[in-house]
C-alpha cells in the first residue's frame, strides 16, 4: 500500500526518493512497516552536556511533587539569558517529551528574573 503511494506521488509530482527519513530538524526518525518512533536523544545529550548536568541522576517526575514556587524567593539571582536558553531548549524537547511540558510551562514563567 505504502509502495503504491509513494508511486503515485512521484507520478503526480516531481520529485526524488532519498529513501526513508532518519533525522529531521533534530529529531531521529525509525520507521517501520507498522510505526514511526521518534525520540531527540542526541538533543537532549548535547543539552545535560551545555548545562552541565550530564552526570545527574535521572527523576520519574521532572519537578519537585507539592513545591510551592515563588518568583521572589530569596534566592541569588542567576543568568536570565541561561534561563531562557535552557526553557526554550526544554519546550523543543516536548516535540517528544510531552510528560515535560507541565514543569517547563511552570518554569517559564520565571524567566523575567530567575533565581
Amino acid at each position: 500500500m505504502m509502495q503504491e503511494f509513494k508511486e503515485n506521488m512521484m507520478k503526480t509530482f516531481e520529485m526524488t526518493d532519498l529513501g526513508l527519513m532518519n533525522y529531521f530538524l533534530g529529531i531521529e526518525v525509525k520507521q517501520q512497516e507498522d510505526s514511526i518512533f521518534i525520540s531527540q536523544k542526541k538533543y537532549i545529550e548535547a543539552l545535560l552536556k551545555k548545562f552541565k548536568m550530564y552526570d545527574c541522576k535521572p527523576v520519574a517526575t521532572p519537578l519537585v511533587v507539592n513545591e510551592k514556587l515563588q518568583k521572589d524567593d530569596g534566592a541569588q539571582e542567576t543568568d536570565a539569558s541561561r534561563y531562557r536558553s535552557l526553557i526554550g531548549s526544554l519546550f523543543y524537547l516536548t516535540a517528544t517529551r510531552p510528560d515535560i511540558m507541565y514543569a517547563t510551562s511552570l518554569l517559564s514563567r520565571f524567566m523575567q528574573k530567575p533565581s
